[in-house]
């Protein structure tokens, strides 16, 4: 297994990078006096496991932001790992080899060129899956996790998943969100995503947060990290115009919308309807 891919961010937090389809994926080890807290696990290709423990020697917590393959396929590395009940069954599918080559299929739109992806994926997808899948453990009732000296609460974050949450480092101030709000937009086109106005909902508690000086960082799980925060207004003027299935014809065909950078991919059905609704 190669050597994990590691970026000191604060001398008590650090950041492992794995890369799969051209996309960085990113987890993130905080470590307070007592306790140690991962944030994801990504594909399990490098070996985070191993270099947690040469970081620390201290317990660790070990947490999913969400229930999709890209955050959990390294959980066996690592025990019973914490996951918002409302993805526990989308977990099970993310660690099912037949669902992923389903789901990269369907990404890549059928026929040869979807065949020929899914053949030059089996041999990661292998590597990837070819374990016991462990348990989950429902997320602490208290909402925080408690590292001594530095307290992570868990913020619910629907919207790209119904079980979606983000890891507030009180201490700090730094938001770990997970796949929630990127400085290149976000996903709300699966089955298992919200509608866009509850994860509206999601956006303007975020916005708030950061109004009252409760965030100062944004550390998502893609694209760049830190993410600007100011990234986080285009999120807020594109969902209202979902609400309202305010769209061009363009946008309507291509099934997204974007500003400032930021892009949100839809399912123009699911729009109209929960517009009409």
């Amino acid at each position: 297994m190669e050597k994990a891919v590691i970026t000191e961010l604060a001398a008590d937090t650090w950041q492992f990078t794995e890369k799969f389809l051209g996309e960085n994926v990113y987890c993130y080890l905080l470590v307070g006096e007592e306790k140690a807290l991962l944030i994801d696990t990504a594909y399990g290709f490098t070996d985070i496991a191993g270099a947690v423990k040469e970081i620390t020697t201290l317990p660790l917590i070990v947490v999913n932001t969400h229930g999709h393959f890209d955050h959990v396929t390294a959980n066996y590395r690592f025990g019973k790992t914490y996951l918002h009940e409302k993805d526990r069954e989308l977990y099970q599918l993310h660690t099912q080899r037949a669902y992923l080559e389903k789901l990269f299929r369907e990404i890549v739109g059928g026929g040869i060129k979807a065949e020929a992806a899914v053949l030059v994926m089996r041999p990661k997808l292998k590597k990837m899956l070819g374990h016991p899948v462990p348990e989950t453990i429902d997320l602490p009732e208290c909402g925080y996790f408690e590292l001594g000296g530095r307290r992570v609460e868990i913020i619910e974050t629907p919207g790209h998943t119904q079980g979606s949450i983000a890891l507030l480092d009180t201490k700090n101030g730094w938001l770990f969100s997970g796949d929630t709000c990127g400085d290149e937009g976000m996903l709300l086109h699966f089955p298992e995503a919200t509608s866009a106005g509850e994860f509206h909902d999601t956006i303007r508690r975020i916005q708030k947060l950061i109004d009252d000086g409760i965030i100062n960082r944004n550390y998502p799980s893609h694209q760049t990290s830190p993410a600007p925060l100011d990234k986080l207004s285009y999120y807020d003027q594109l969902l209202t115009r979902l609400e309202r299935a305010d769209l061009t014809a363009e946008e309507w065909k291509n099934k997204a919308v974007s500003l400032g950078g930021i892009r949100i991919a839809i399912n123009p059905e699911r729009i109209k309807m929960e517009a009409r609704s």
